[in-house]
């Protein structure tokens, strides 16, 4: 993440150091980046003298000092609070009083990371997504420590670097690893009911919800660690609410290093030129209550489901329901604007649609009917309406 917000960085006409105490990883970093250059000038999307200038703008070092000239450090290092604090407390005393700094955390909180600083002002976060020279997202954390000039000093920067950047308050898992959540751990849970199969659900999601990737190809493409790792912090940050409780069957998969394309194997088999299933569950029988498939049927035609099977209904809607529900509980809270999540969705993991646009269209009394008919069937209140969808009138 630091060597692709460093090529961003460098593209758009800064001068970039890139830090860090491993030299060997340094050295990698930078031969990587010569060979991104490269590639860039090769496929005709920077001339030969753009492409040399850009990477010569980059220069490393093995250690936080002599930074007196710079105006924004971007730490992104490894997800302890305890090191990032450390990195803080060096570039604090390494960077003028006029930097800003910032975290690429996707998931710590940025007051924790601020708590002893000197000037906590100053830190804000930036999320950047992977990999950042491709992905358009930058969420922009203001903790309540963060001053608003560094927050919009911040999201100019971003924006200057052709990046769409949402603002989001420093909450758990901020905008996207919140509301995300419902789109893995429910596909998780109706996988663990042996309601349908790995392809069956990814099927419906791809074809009836026009996502890009089903929840499975996606764990598997992101990294079985990395999203349960993200899960199970947003659990602890949330108070362990049920509807964040990370699922037996991720976590078994990640102690048998089964842990996605990275691994040749997580939900599917990579081995072939074509992913085969890897992971069978048992299925099992269901009912549907005659009001659940009432209310079910009206959500998934409002969305757009107009030729599905009551199973296919039942995929769709749980796992809709809970991203727009989550959004709904974001925006109540305030964590960002509607438009913001909106954007930060489909910009940030290629959501075919705004969750809250959708919860529009679907009508949120719809919304709050399925809500509600779920959660009488689950005695944790995990699909409980957010406030923006409880008082729909």
């Amino acid at each position: 993440m630091g060597a692709g917000i460093a090529q961003v960085a460098a593209m758009q006409g800064w001068q970039v150091r890139l830090i860090d105490v491993n030299k060997d990883v340094l050295s990698s970093a930078i031969a990587g980046l010569e060979k991104r250059f490269n590639r860039l000038v090769e496929k005709g999307k920077l001339s030969d003298q753009q492409g040399r200038e850009a990477f010569e703008r980059i220069t490393s070092q093995d250690s936080i000092s002599d930074l007196q000239d710079i105006s924004l450090a971007i730490e992104a290092i490894v997800e302890n609070l305890d090191v990032k604090c450390k990195v803080f407390a060096a570039l604090e005393d390494a960077a003028p009083a006029t930097a800003i700094l910032a975290s690429n955390t996707s998931s710590l909180s940025i007051a924790d990371i601020a708590k002893g600083a000197s000037h906590p002002e100053r830190i804000v976060g930036m999320h950047f997504f992977n990999p950042a020279p491709l992905m358009p997202l930058v969420e922009i954390i203001a903790a309540t420590t963060s001053s608003s000039q560094s927050v919009d000093n911040a999201y100019d920067i971003a924006k200057s670097w052709q990046k769409i950047p949402v603002r989001a308050k420093d909450t758990p898992g901020f905008i996207v690893n919140r509301v995300a959540r419902g789109y893995y751990l429910e596909a998780l849970r109706l996988l663990g009911e042996g309601v349908a199969s790995v392809p069956e659900i990814d099927k419906v999601m791809r074809e009836h919800g026009h996502f890009r990737m089903g929840p499975f190809e996606l764990m598997d493409l992101v990294g079985l660690d990395v999203n349960l790792a993200v899960s199970t912090s947003v659990y602890e940050q949330m108070d362990k609410h049920p509807r964040f409780t990370p699922h037996d069957i991720q976590k078994d998969l990640v102690k048998e290093s089964h842990l996605g394309r990275k691994t040749g194997q997580g939900f599917y088999n990579y081995a072939g030129d074509v992913p085969i299933i890897a992971f069978h569950a048992d299925r099992k029988s269901f009912n549907l209550s005659p009001l659940l498939r009432d209310v079910l049927t009206v959500f998934c035609l409002k969305a757009g489901v107009v030729e599905a099977g009551p199973t296919e209904q039942f995929i769709f809607g749980r796992i809709l329901g809970a991203v727009i529900n989550e959004a709904g509980s974001a925006f109540s809270a305030e964590v960002a604007s509607a438009s913001d999540i909106d954007i930060a969705m489909q910009k940030g993991t290629n959501y075919p649609n705004g969750p809250l646009a959708w919860s529009d269209e679907i009508g949120h009394r719809n919304v709050r009917g399925l809500l509600r008919s779920l959660n009488d069937h689950v005695d944790d209140e995990r699909y409980e309406a957010a406030e923006l969808f409880a008082n729909a009138q």
